[in-house]
C-alpha cells in the first residue's frame, strides 16, 4: 500500500534523515543512515560505501540491517551488489533540485569523489526497490535529493577526522552548516556550546529561550517533557535518538532531537555529554513568490491552503468556488511555476522560506 504523505511528514523525514547523517559523521555509525533512509523511502536495500582511491582500501560498507546481504558484508558482496545497481539504476547528482529532472526508476545511485588533503575517496550511495518491483514515487525521490548534499558534506567532515583533524574541529565543521540549531549540554543540563544558526534563531522564535545557561521551552508541559528526554538520553546508548515536536500559536513547528555523545567533548572549560538539534519550520515569503511568478490573489489563496496540507477536494465549500475552478487555478500555477505536480510545487515553494 502506498504511504500517504503530508507536507509536515515529508519535512519531518528530511529533518530526521539529516540528524542521522550528522550523528553518523560524529560517531562513525553509518548503519544509522542506511537504516533511516530505508525506513523513510520505503526501500528494500540502502547501501553506503567509502573507498580510498589511492590504495583501494574500503573504509566502510554499510547496508540496512533488514536486508539479507547485511548478514554477509564483505568486499566481494559489496562489489557484486553494487554492480547490479550501477548497470540498471539511474544516477543522482547532488545539484539536482527536483524529481522532475530524474527518470523514474526502482533503483538509484550516487557516486561522488571527496578530496581531503592529498587523499581522494569515492562515495557510492545506492537505494533500490527490487524486491517490491516498484518505482520510487515523487516524495521518496525528493527525500533522497534533499539528503544527498548533507551526506556528502558530512562524509567530507568524517574523512577529515580520519586524516587526523581535531575532533572538536570536525564537530564544528559539521554543525556549522547553517541549516539547523545545535546545542551541547553538560551532565548537569547546562549549555556548553550553541552554533551560530541557533543563536540567530533564539532572537526571533517563540518556542524557547535561554535562562541562566539553561534551555527553557515556552510551553510548560513541553519544557517538562524535554528535560525528561534529556535525562533519559543520558542513560541510553548514543545510537538512540529521542525527539519531540513543538508548535506555536501561529501553527508553525519545530523538531528537537536529543542524542548523548559517544565520547565527551571538551568545549573550552566545559565538558559536553549530550547534543540537541533543533529544526525550525521556516516561514513562507508569499509576496516574493507571488511577484516572481505573477500569481493572482485567488491562486495564492489556493496555494496557502494546499501548503497547510489541505486536500483540493476539501476546499470548494470553504473557498466558495467549484472544484473545476480550483483545478483551473492549480493548472495555471503549474504553468507559471513550471512544475508538474503538487510535490514539485511544494519543493519550489520551499525555496522561498525565510
Amino acid at each position: 500500500m502506498k504511504k500517504s504523505y503530508s507536507q509536515f511528514d515529508f519535512w519531518e523525514n528530511i529533518f530526521e534523515g539529516v540528524d542521522c547523517i550528522y550523528r553518523a559523521a560524529l560517531f562513525d555509525r553509518w548503519l544509522m543512515v542506511t537504516n533511516k533512509v530505508a525506513a523513510i523511502t520505503n526501500s528494500d536495500k540502502v547501501s553506503l560505501s567509502l573507498v580510498n582511491q589511492n590504495n583501494a582500501e574500503l573504509l566502510f560498507y554499510s547496508i540496512n540491517t533488514n536486508h539479507a546481504l547485511a548478514k554477509n558484508v564483505n568486499k566481494k558482496a559489496h562489489d557484486d551488489s553494487e554492480t547490479t545497481v550501477l548497470s540498471q539504476g539511474a544516477r543522482l547528482f547532488p545539484e539536482t533540485s527536483t524529481p522532475a529532472n530524474v527518470l523514474s526508476r526502482h533503483c538509484y545511485y550516487c557516486q561522488h569523489i571527496i578530496i581531503v588533503g592529498d587523499e581522494a575517496y569515492q562515495m557510492l550511495f545506492t537505494v533500490s526497490k527490487y524486491e517490491q518491483n516498484q518505482i520510487y514515487n515523487e516524495e521518496e525521490l525528493a527525500t533522497l535529493l534533499y539528503l544527498l548534499p548533507t551526506l556528502i558534506t558530512s562524509l567530507t567532515a568524517f574523512t577529515s577526522q580520519k586524516n587526523g583533524l581535531n575532533r572538536l574541529a570536525t564537530l564544528q565543521q559539521t554543525i556549522e552548516q547553517g541549516s539547523k540549531g545545535i546545542i551541547l549540554f553538560d551532565h548537569q543540563d547546562k549549555i556548553t556550546f550553541i552554533n551560530q544558526f541557533m543563536k540567530s534563531h533564539l532572537i526571533k522564535n517563540d518556542f524557547m529561550k535561554i535562562v541562566n545557561n539553561e534551555l527553557a521551552l515556552t510551553k510548560h508541559y513541553e519544557n517538562i517533557k524535554f528535560y525528561q528526554l534529556l535525562n533519559k538520553s543520558a542513560q541510553k546508548s548514543y545510537a538512540e535518538i529521542n525527539s519531540m515536536t513543538l508548535d506555536n500559536n501561529e501553527g508553525s513547528h519545530a523538531l528537537i532531537s536529543i542524542t548523548p555523545l559517544a565520547k565527551t567533548l571538551h568545549c573550552h572549560l566545559d565538558i559536553a555529554t549530550t547534543m540537541v538539534t533543533v529544526n525550525f519550520e521556516q516561514l513562507m515569503n508569499w509576496s516574493l513568490f507571488a511577484n516572481e511568478y505573477q500569481i493572482t490573489n485567488k491562486e495564492l489563496n489556493l496555494l496557502k491552503a494546499l501548503y497547510k496540507n489541505k486536500k483540493l477536494t476539501e476546499l470548494p465549500k470553504k473557498m466558495g468556488v467549484t472544484i473545476n475552478t480550483l483545478r483551473t487555478h492549480l493548472q495555471s500555477i503549474f504553468r507559471k511555476t513550471q512544475t508538474n505536480s503538487q510535490v514539485e510545487l511544494m519543493i519550489r515553494l520551499s525555496m522561498y522560506k525565510i
